[in-house]
């Protein structure tokens, strides 16, 4: 199972995936505490369906941070144009990580 990385700290367990869906049918499910999927090759995010707002943290091609946007319910949020990668995670988990633009993440297995 892949693990999130900050200077060299576990952030979370992460699920990957090679492209967005067009339609994301995940819903909220309140026995799933944590919930971080990585995506790559991103050009937009939205919460269409979702009952519980998150955080996406658009990343470069080093997984270097370029923008955490918070997205509540029926929003959609294009990447920014070097962004090659996305992490969705509930809300909230950019701050409690303490995490900010311009460090830098990892992706260990």
């Amino acid at each position: 199972m892949p693990w999130l990385l900050f200077d060299e700290k576990v952030l979370s367990s992460i699920a990957t995936t090679r492209h967005q869906p067009s339609l994301d049918k995940a819903t909220y499910d309140e026995s799933m505490l944590e919930r971080t999927e990585l995506v790559m090759s991103v050009k937009f995010v939205h919460t269409f369906g979702r009952v519980e707002p998150m955080d996406a943290i658009f990343l470069d091609e080093d997984f270097k941070i370029l923008k955490i946007k918070t997205l509540g319910s029926s929003q959609i949020k294009f990447s920014p144009l070097k962004s090659k990668a996305l992490i969705k995670t509930n809300r909230g988990n950019a701050y409690r990580w303490n995490i900010d633009v311009g460090d830098s993440l990892e992706v260990r297995s």
